[in-house]
């Protein structure tokens, strides 16, 4: 048989072959893909990946794979998308609160959808945007800016709970709080907004100086915040996301979230990303998110679910071990239901200072922390001199005047340097003759 025939008839057998075959069971198909991104805690999107990948193989009779990038907090997850830039690595921006969504928006890194049953989330509350009227982004998981505390060890320690933002200034509360970096964590970051918009721009940051240096230290994100309030390593932890005092109660911990008497509403929210490679798939999860059952397992992952619709007394009842805990912690059968005031939060300038603010605080008061707690402490022994002089009659109009400017410098303008000399000029006018 010559070559060429031989070659010819192996291909035609090869084909037969090939034919005959049974054809791969369902099984064996390449599932679907999907990715998110985003700084939600591993327990919600544990209970997200268990729901969806029922729901789908249930629905389209095939797997899906899910991948979640999750690089920190929200900064970090809105960085991490600008590095992507037309090309992202996932499809789905899962988390976050209003601003990251809006510089997302502002920087054409996302794209509007308008998932089944988003209406059942209400556009604005108390004054507050809840979802884009465009349809860029929707709020799946509510919730309020709390400070925690640990409330035995308070009680050992003699120490009532603060009840305000001021209240943390207190001398008492040195070195029994702790709280994160504005960049590590985007609720961080809302409550320097809150102290920058209700206080004022300048004496919010006044604010946050004083803060600082009662701090016990600085820890890695809100997670890490709210573990070492749990084991009372530290007894008080600053801008925390409402429903974390909720699960360490589950878990067995004497923590309990404090609504502070300026706060504001995290609507944790959802987009799609421009470009997304899986397209299709997001849409699909997007639409099963704001379902019943996608928000059963919202609140199974710890959060707070987004629906007005919502019973956490008949969710009880339909066995969802998370809805006793839900209405435990607010209150009320539904998220909603929350009688509560918020500041007058504006949106589009946190949307524009979102970077400015996070560099500030990093550089003019992290990177400085040692050197603005040691400028403070000379700052508070010159004036307890100063007023031990006053007692005694003594002449100290001049001291008393450069150390109100140590003081002045040190919190409106920053100027640790310059504070700390004003300050050592008031004790040497203390010591003249």
């Amino acid at each position: 048989m010559k070559r060429g025939v031989l070659a010819t008839t192996t291909v035609i057998a090869l084909s037969m072959a090939l034919l005959l075959l049974p054809a791969l069971p369902a099984e064996a198909q390449a599932a679907d893909k999907i990715g998110w991104v985003g700084p939600v805690y591993k327990e919600l999107s544990d209970s997200l990946t268990k729901g969806f990948k029922e729901y789908y193989k249930k629905s389209y009779g095939k797997d899906v794979e899910i991948t979640f990038v999750r690089p920190g907090g929200w900064p970090v997850c809105v960085d991490k998308v600008r590095a992507w830039g037309n090309k992202p690595d996932a499809d789905i921006f899962l988390g976050a609160g209003a601003p990251a969504h809006e510089v997302l928006k502002k920087e054409g890194l996302i794209v509007p959808y308008r998932p089944k049953d988003g209406d059942k989330v209400p556009a604005d509350w108390h004054g507050m945007k809840v979802r884009d009227q465009d349809g860029y982004w929707a709020c799946f998981a509510p919730w309020i800016v709390t400070n925690l505390y640990n409330e035995k060890v308070l009680k050992a320690l003699r120490l009532p709970p603060p009840k305000t933002w001021k209240d943390l200034l207190d001398p008492i509360y040195r070195g029994s709080i702790v709280q994160t970096l504005p960049y590590a964590s985007g609720t961080q970051h809302e409550a320097l907004e809150i102290h920058l918009q209700a206080f004022g721009e300048k004496e919010g940051w006044a604010y946050n100086r004083l803060l600082a240096a009662q701090l016990a230290r600085f820890s890695t994100g809100s997670t890490d915040t709210t573990q070492m309030v749990g084991r009372g390593e530290v007894p008080i932890g600053i801008a925390q996301p409402q429903m974390n005092a909720m699960v360490a109660r589950k878990d067995g911990y004497p923590v309990r979230d404090l609504l502070p008497d300026k706060t504001i509403l995290v609507p944790e929210a959802v987009a799609l990303l421009k470009n997304a490679p899986n397209e299709a798939t997001g849409k699909i999860f997007l639409d099963w998110l704001f379902s019943i059952e996608g928000q059963k397992c919202v609140l199974e992952g710890g959060y707070f679910p987004a629906r007005t619709d919502i019973n956490f007394s008949q969710w009880e009842k339909e066995g969802v071990s998370m809805a006793k805990h839900a209405k435990e912690a607010l209150g009320v059968d539904s998220f909603w239901d929350l009688k509560v005031g918020f500041i007058d939060y504006n949106l589009d300038l946190a949307t524009k200072r979102w970077d400015e603010v996070n560099r500030y605080y990093e550089y003019e008061i992290y990177r400085k922390w040692g050197e603005l707690k040691s400028s403070l402490s000379l700052i508070e022994e010159v004036e307890g001199e100063v007023q031990a002089a006053k007692a005694k009659k003594l002449k100290v109009t001049k001291a008393e005047a450069k150390i109100r400017e140590a003081r002045q410098l040190f919190e409106m303008n920053g100027d640790y340097a310059a504070a700390r000399l004003a300050a050592t000029q008031a004790r040497s006018l203390l010591a003249a003759p």
